[in-house]
């Protein structure tokens, strides 16, 4: 496929991103197994790691960044989490650009 400066400035050229982040979520450590299922039922988590003691390592994947900020906020919003701190952010290519 051949891109072209036209087929930018029309708007004609598509690139589907996904994005990937990582984030370290403090809870407190009578709420921990709560805010851990909570994290897990939630769509584009992963909760790879976690330490009882109350820090989950959490990994999102949505497709762009406005899902993803909405993501980092209702996981602020579960019980008993005190913080959420984003250590990663990357957006990548789906696939190469194409026109539509």
């Amino acid at each position: 496929m051949s891109l072209h400066r036209r087929s930018f400035l029309t708007g004609r050229a598509v690139q589907r991103l996904t994005h990937i982040a990582s984030l370290i979520v403090h809870c407190q450590p009578g709420h921990f197994a709560v805010a851990e299922a909570a994290l897990q039922a939630l769509p584009d988590v992963d909760v790879p790691a976690s330490d009882p003691r109350g820090k989950l390592i959490v990994l999102l994947e949505v497709p762009d960044d406005a899902t993803m900020m909405a993501r980092i906020a209702s996981i602020e919003t579960i019980p008993g989490v005190i913080s959420t701190t984003l250590v990663f952010h990357q957006a990548e290519a789906l696939e190469e650009a194409r026109l539509v």
